[in-house]
């Protein structure tokens, strides 16, 4: 009986499977690859003969390299949807490493010849990896796709395809859609040639961070000819561009919901829109808790009435995971909702988990912390996405400025499974001793995560002062400690027992990172030193003055780092079509969060809206 049900499950299978509508297949394109090894080998100062490729059936997995008659030449094994990261699969095992869009690692024509004979196998830990730009926040890619930088954009698309991801995605601004046609399209088309699956992010009436969006805010109130203006919109963006899937987020902003049932009718259409032009749609699956319904339950859980060609991004914030067991952020206690209705869907419909490796607004981009825990945290996300059977990952990245370029590389290699999930092979492939990192994640883990030290090295941003009890992330505000004593003093004590533990920094190699290492800790001392003034210790307020000039000083020196872009304005006041008028970098080479607390103490006057660096009006209108 047992062997006829088993049958009976194998014969149903194609069925369950179709539930996860794959994106059409994208061919190889061997001329791309050969265009792009020639810049590889160019770059490395070796001659183009010093390796050729060839690809076999698309039986197996497995390549060798074979040096015979003069000929070094790279065979390739792969299905035909995996040939492309097969093929950089092999030049990483040859020593071609690609930390950063402007940066290549190479080997010796000696190393490279010392792994003739060699063979690999290339195994994705899942089918889909990729990573999301969030164009939303000024960073280089809103120069590189909306402001005529294409040598960023180039450089963008072809970092990813080196690292083996397949995926990838921007956000649309409100832009008009000529200009994005004009302006993105090549890259589009470049991404397919690599057999990168394009797609685009925007809102159905999303009216947040000058977004792109299929209906005015009146429409989606009112529901004037909605129906008919997300049909025009969407062929409108398939004609524009070529799209292999669309990302449709609902509601007004990530806070606040249009109707529910209109939202489901919406998403409904959409997804059969989609499906009759041959992409997959999804809509993103916020962490925000504060919309709720007595009928369908919580707003961002909506696909799971939707039609199975509505596909989901589960979304995670910050340096928290599924696997926390505590997230204390947008009014959750930890992120197990968002990972159970990941599971619960994931035979369902087309399901991709969307976390994010940078945080920007007041959190750590712009503070700036550089925090090992993005490494650790992902690693383990991608391990239990890959012992689930999920199928994708798309990474929500706001930059790859101070130091970050590195939480994203790792996240790239770790879906190689021959990486092991590691969550420090990327420090490793660039020389970093581990005995010289374990106890730095070890020390941040502790204390940055489970003590709660992020909530007072992060800084409150303009929802955390206006609610508490919605906040971005749970804190206590200047204003609250300046009338809670208690609390007061016990932040006061933990920061000063952090410090006395604070892991040694000798032995970090890369400059860039040990300088971000040293801000880390002078952000600390600064915490302190606000706090202490606060409990009155008026003097304080000039060491935590001069800890934050010195940290300045710091943050300039890597301004004309190449990992963080000097030719453009992302340090500095910045004229783009984001919602916010500077670059993302300015906050932290400015250290304005710093000096914004040290103001509230010293004037004693704690108004949310004063001494607020972003444009409320722009973001929500």
């Amino acid at each position: 009986m047992r062997s006829i049900l088993c049958l009976i499950c194998l014969i149903l299978a194609p069925s369950v499977f179709a539930l996860t509508a794959p994106l059409t297949k994208l061919p190889v394109d061997i001329d791309t690859l050969q265009s792009d090894l020639n810049k590889i080998l160019d770059t490395a100062n070796l001659p183009r003969e010093t390796i050729y490729f060839k690809f076999l059936s698309n039986s197996g997995t497995e390549m060798k390299f074979i040096c015979s008659d003069g000929y070094p030449t790279l065979f390739i094994n792969a299905p035909d949807e995996e040939k492309t990261s097969a093929f950089y699969k092999g030049l990483r095992e040859l020593g071609f490493l690609f930390p950063h869009p402007l940066k290549q690692i190479s080997p010796s024509l000696e190393n490279i010849k010392a792994r003739c004979g060699k063979t690999w196998n290339w195994k994705p830990t899942m089918k889909y990896r990729g990573f999301h730009l969030h164009t939303l926040h000024p960073s280089e890619w809103v120069a590189a796709f909306y402001q005529d930088k294409p040598e960023i954009a180039e450089k963008s698309i072809r970092w990813m395809a080196r690292n083996g991801q397949n995926i990838f995605d921007l956000s649309l601004l409100s832009v008009p859609l000529a200009e994005i046609q004009r302006q993105m399209r090549p890259h589009f088309e470049l991404a397919q040639k690599f057999q990168i699956y394009t797609g685009v992010s925007l809102g159905i009436a999303l009216n947040q961070q000058n977004s792109y969006k299929l209906l005015s805010l009146w429409d989606s109130y009112f529901g004037w000819s909605a129906d008919e203006k997300i049909e025009q919109g969407l062929n409108d963006l398939f004609k524009a561009l070529p799209l292999s899937y669309v990302v449709l987020e609902a509601g007004t902003s990530e806070f606040t919901p249009t109707d529910f049932e209109k939202t489901l009718r919406w998403l409904n259409l959409s997804g059969k829109i989609c499906e009759k032009n041959g992409k997959v749609h999804f809509t993103k699956v916020h962490v925000s808790s504060n919309q709720v319904s007595k009928k369908l339950g919580n707003y961002n859980f909506l696909p799971q009435y939707a039609e199975k060609n509505v596909g989901i991004l589960p979304h995670t914030v910050m340096f928290y995971g599924v696997v926390d067991e505590s997230a204390p952020m947008y009014g959750n206690k930890n992120f197990h909702g968002i990972r159970d209705f990941m599971l619960k869907e994931n035979e369902k419909r087309p399901n991709w988990y969307y976390p994010e490796t940078s945080y920007w607004v007041a959190m750590d981009v712009d503070v700036p912390l550089f925090l090992t825990d993005y490494l650790r945290t992902r690693a383990l996300d991608t391990k239990f996405l890959n012992e689930r059977g999920i199928e994708g990952q798309l990474n929500f990245t706001t930059g790859h400025a101070l130091g970050y370029w590195l939480f994203d590389w790792n996240l790239a290699l770790i879906t190689d499974a021959d990486y092991n999930f590691d969550p420090m092979i990327g420090l490793k492939l660039i020389g970093e001793v581990e005995n010289a990192w374990q106890p730095i994640f070890d020390y941040q883990k502790k204390w940055y995560k489970d003590k709660g030290l992020i909530a007072m090295l992060s800084s409150a941003n303009l929802q955390d002062e206006l609610s508490e009890t919605h906040r971005i992330h749970d804190r206590f505000t200047m204003k609250q400690l300046s009338k809670n004593r208690k609390q007061l003093d016990l932040e006061i004590s933990l920061l000063k027992e952090a410090l006395a533990e604070a892991p040694s920094l000798e032995g970090i190699g890369n400059q860039e990172i040990l300088t971000l290492l040293k801000v880390n800790i002078l952000r600390t001392q600064h915490a302190l030193a606000i706090r202490e003034a606060l409990a009155g210790k008026q003097d304080m307020l000039k060491v935590a003055s001069d800890i934050r000039e010195k940290a300045k000083v710091m943050i300039a020196s890597l301004e004309k780092e190449p990992t963080n872009y000097p030719e453009l304005e992302i340090f500095k006041k910045w004229k783009n079509p984001t919602a916010y008028q500077f670059g993302y970098v300015y906050p932290a080479a400015s250290l304005y969060f710093w000096e914004r607390e040290e103001n509230q103490i010293r004037k004693d006057s704690y108004f949310p809206f004063r001494g607020n660096m972003y444009d409320v009006f722009d973001i929500v209108f």
